[in-house]
């Protein structure tokens, strides 16, 4: 083997160890790429899972509010109609006592029911 072969043969030797390393860098960066990519995917995924539950949250309160002022509604109301029929029933009473009144002095009086 000559001296021309050996250079040859370095040539060829730092030529492929060149591209090895070459090889080697663009698998690295891309690898690099491909971890930051996933990081931006995961961060995104977190970003919008907490706006996710933040809208719930808000939705939450908003739903509970609405239940809060149906209950105060719906108190009132009843409050409204418990007066409404203690009135009536007080009324009732009323009349059952009045003519109970009446009853008794027609009864007590003979000549009222000759008039």
């Amino acid at each position: 083997m000559d001296e021309k072969d050996a250079n040859r043969i370095d040539e060829a030797t730092e030529d492929l160890a060149g591209a090895a390393r070459e090889s080697y860098n663009v698998a690295v960066d891309r690898a690099f790429a491909a971890r930051e990519s996933s990081t931006r995917l995961t961060r995104s995924f977190f970003e919008d899972w907490l706006d996710t539950l933040q809208d719930q949250a808000e939705l939450n309160r908003h739903t509970i509010q609405s239940l809060a002022e149906l209950a105060r509604e719906q108190r009132e109301v009843f409050r409204e109609l418990s007066r409404e029929s203690l009135n009536a029933y007080d009324g009732f009473l009323d009349s059952l006592f009045s003519y109970y009144k009446e009853a008794s002095e027609k009864s007590e009086d003979p000549g009222a029911d000759l008039c």
